[in-house]
């Protein structure tokens, strides 16, 4: 459960999260009132990752190991992650973060807002300009039939999503 207190949200904001009980991603923009940072507290269970991999247009961002261990795919390369790593990645790199097979992954993902975002005012994050790339399988799901077809169904969903936008 979360907790918020705020004198003056112009001033500061503060937000109390159980670290213990948190979902795969929670993004606390709208409950801190941020305008200038993006963040992500990112909490993987043993032995899962992400299913696809995703870029950004314009925001760079720094992954900051709190707890656990894992892997990271940056492109094609994979780079073991543990506690205490902090991990800065370039806006177009593909990235995609895997839990280790015996521990839980707790990662906060922080990145400075370009100027202009969010793009749409009712966007799930401060800073929308991810793009998610459903074919990029990463390495420990390449050969998962059930990633892949979770992957096109997830895949489809956001062409149907755009394809409504351009037509409203």
């Amino acid at each position: 459960m979360d907790r918020e207190s705020s004198a003056n949200k112009d001033s500061f904001t503060k937000v109390s999260f159980d670290f213990d009980s948190l979902p795969y991603l929670t993004n606390p923009w709208r409950k801190l009132n941020l305008h200038a940072v993006a963040l992500g507290l990112i909490k993987i269970p043993a032995n899962e990752g992400y299913t696809f991999t995703h870029s950004h247009a314009k925001q760079e961002e720094v992954y900051i190991v709190v707890e656990g261990a894992g892997k990271m795919q940056l492109d094609s390369e994979i780079i073991e992650i543990d506690r205490g790593d902090l991990i800065r990645v370039a806006p177009a790199t593909k990235r995609a973060l895997q839990a280790d097979e015996n521990r839980a992954l707790f990662v906060i993902c922080a990145g400075g807002v370009a100027e202009g975002y969010p793009q749409n005012p009712n966007a799930r994050y401060l800073i929308d300009d991810g793009i998610p790339d459903y074919d990029d399988i990463p390495q420990w799901y390449r050969d998962n039939p059930e990633i892949k077809i979770r992957n096109a169904q997830l895949k489809e969903r956001m062409l149907k999503s755009q394809q409504k936008k351009r037509n409203d």
